[in-house]
């Protein structure tokens, strides 16, 4: 059963009747193919072991005793368990309307890869148009609601070869035409953006609206990405300093800050040093 699901990856194509969305084709060959996996057989259940009571022959007859039994596993039970496969991996290539009838290809599993390379194959798809004359429908098609009557007799079969001889001529024209190049593409025109005026007045100008202001301003902005610092860093430097200034301001006074303290007042004055002799000419 799981060899068989490992083996199943491609690409098939599918038949869509009118009529039938494509993605309940894509469903109904999704449940087809589960139902076939589950049909294969199961592997065997799990067996564990149990100590089961049981009657054995002993000297006073009939003894009531444990044995050792091996039984099979009741998770494992398809009624327990439900179905092994309950979803595959199907894609569809190309989708197909709802009231249009065709193939389409779908891919299972490492199929689905296959897409890209289909697709860049360009291979060619005949589609076949079926149009009533003289009527029209507000959705184009012909279980729509009747707008417009008209004649068609004017129609002939040289008329309608030569419109589609022109539609095919286009088409053509354009499949071998090579993309135009950008500089021909329509440019866009942008407006340069308004420069911020400074105001002509004396006044002070808000801080609140200026670029000056803390909400807008970053490390990053000002001196560079170079010089950001991550966020814990940042913390730990700023309680490391708060928690010395604290110690500074809470701890107990000591003769040395006693004696700056007085420095810093004045009381205590240095001795001036002496000035040093000043020498004597010769005669």
């Amino acid at each position: 059963m799981r060899a068989a699901r490992a083996g199943l990856h491609g690409l098939f194509a599918v038949y869509k009747p009118a009529g039938i969305r494509w993605r309940a084709v894509r469903d109904a060959v999704e449940t087809k193919l589960l139902n076939d996996l589950n049909l294969l057989e199961r592997p065997a259940p799990r067996q564990q072991i149990r100590f089961l009571p049981g009657e054995v022959e002993g000297k006073d007859g009939k003894e009531l005793m444990l044995t050792v039994t091996q039984v099979p596993t009741l998770a494992d039970h398809p009624l327990v368990s439900g179905p092994v496969f309950t979803h595959l991996k199907i894609g569809a290539g190309h989708l197909l309307d709802t009231k249009s009838s065709g193939v389409f290809v779908l891919g299972v599993g490492r199929g689905n890869k296959l897409f890209k390379d289909l697709f860049d194959a360009h291979l060619s798809r005949i589609y076949t148009v079926r149009g009533l004359f003289g009527k029209a429908t507000d959705d184009f098609s012909d279980t729509g609601k009747l707008i417009e009557k008209t004649t068609f007799d004017h129609i002939t079969g040289e008329k309608l070869e030569r419109i589609l001889a022109v539609i095919q001529g286009s088409n053509h024209k354009a499949l071998l035409q090579p993309p135009p190049s950008p500089s021909f593409l329509p440019m866009r025109h942008y407006c340069p953006s308004k420069e911020s005026e400074e105001p002509e007045s004396s006044q002070p100008i808000c801080f609140s609206k200026s670029p000056a202001n803390p909400r807008v301003w970053t490390v990053a902005r000002s001196m560079g990405s170079d010089y950001q610092q991550p966020l814990w860093r940042v913390a730990l430097i700023s309680l490391s300093l708060m928690a010395f200034l604290l110690w500074c301001v809470l701890r107990e006074e000591t003769e040395v800050d006693r004696f700056l303290e007085d420095l810093m007042e004045g009381k205590i004055q240095f001795p001036e040093p002496p000035a040093p002799p000043s020498e004597q000419k010769k005669p």
